[in-house]
């Protein structure tokens, strides 16, 4: 029986965490990926992703850094700080963020025009303040 509750406590849990934050230590750096030029600055930034299918295997493949480049976060030449599952959908966590913090214009978010970025120069303490959530 304790085995059906935990379960049924990770689907729950699963279903609501519909987004991710990954914080980056980033270098000054230029991006050439194979249609976009995007210039880093030094500092903290925060990806913003959706969690799709499987959270996990997306964050691990930020985590990891896949030789295989397919998004433009994969491009990214920066230390992995961290990563913070929550309940709210990539495009509300782009759109709150671009309201308050400096970002790299385009950068992942080829499928949501709506939003200028979904890499943003902004810490963990911001984000949290930003979003509404506290520690």
């Amino acid at each position: 029986m304790g085995n059906v509750t935990s379960h049924a406590s990770h689907r729950l849990f699963t279903a609501m965490a519909q987004g991710y934050l990954v914080f980056f230590k980033c270098p000054s750096q230029t991006i050439n990926t194979n249609t976009a030029r995007f210039v880093i600055e030094t500092g903290v930034y925060t990806y913003a992703g959706s969690c799709g299918v499987s959270c996990k295997k997306r964050i691990l493949r930020h985590l990891e850094q896949p030789a295989r480049k397919r998004w433009h976060v994969d491009y990214l030449q920066c230390e992995t700080l961290y990563a913070v599952v929550v309940p709210f959908s990539e495009r509300e966590l782009a759109k709150k963020l671009a309201e308050v913090c400096a970002y790299v214009p385009h950068f992942g978010s080829t499928d949501d025009p709506e939003s200028p970025s979904h890499l943003f120069r902004c810490n963990l303490a911001e984000v949290v303040r930003y979003i509404g959530l506290t520690v």
